[in-house]
C-alpha cells in the first residue's frame, strides 16, 4: 500500500499481507499536474521500496488497484505490471 496519510498507513499495517509504504511527495494541484502520472509515481515509489525490502523481486508481477478519479469509491481499475520500477508495462501516451 502507498499513501500519503500516516494514519491510514499505521491502520493499514494491522492486517496480514499489508505492507505501507508512505510516500514522501506532496500532494500535487492536479490543475497543474496529471493525475494519471502522479498514480504511476506512486506505483514505481512502492514498487522500488517493496523490492529494496525484499517483499518483492525484479520482475515479479504486481496487481495495482486504483480508481478512475482520486478519493473513496471510484475503485475501477486492476492492472497487473512487473515489478521494475522504471517500466510499468505501459506504452507512454
Amino acid at each position: 500500500m502507498v499513501t500519503r496519510n500516516g494514519i491510514a498507513a499505521r491502520y493499514s499495517h494491522l492486517y496480514r499481507g499489508v505492507y505501507p509504504f508512505i510516500f514522501p511527495e506532496k500532494k500535487p494541484d492536479f490543475n497543474q499536474k496529471n493525475w494519471q502520472e502522479d498514480v504511476d509515481n506512486r506505483l514505481k515509489f512502492g514498487i522500488a521500496k517493496a523490492i529494496q525490502h525484499k517483499v518483492l523481486s525484479q520482475g515479479d508481477s504486481v496487481v495495482c488497484v486504483q480508481g478512475w478519479r482520486g478519493g473513496m469509491g471510484h475503485t475501477n481499475t486492476i492492472r497487473v505490471v512487473p515489478a521494475d520500477p522504471m517500466n510499468l508495462g505501459l506504452a507512454e501516451a
